[in-house]
């Protein structure tokens, strides 16, 4: 199976308008933790399935704070 994977615009994007629709602080914090994740998601050794890699996505988005809010809901 072959996945397509988002960049980081397009994750700071979804971000951004997730805080538009339900609030909070726009911006980022540390856009390398975010470009870091995005990568790492993509190392089929560690994350072979689909699932692995949407719950490492969802646990490294959630404890990093890449995001300056927004970051559970991202």
């Amino acid at each position: 199976m072959e996945f397509i994977y988002f960049d980081t615009h397009h994750a700071i994007f979804v971000h951004d308008r997730i805080i538009q629709e339900s609030g909070g602080t726009m911006g980022i914090l540390n856009q390398g933790l975010l470009e870091s994740t995005l990568e790492h998601i993509q190392n089929d050794w560690y994350y072979p399935t689909l699932e692995d890699k949407v719950t490492h996505l969802f646990y490294a988005i959630n404890k990093n704070h890449c995001f300056s809010d927004g970051n559970k809901r991202a």
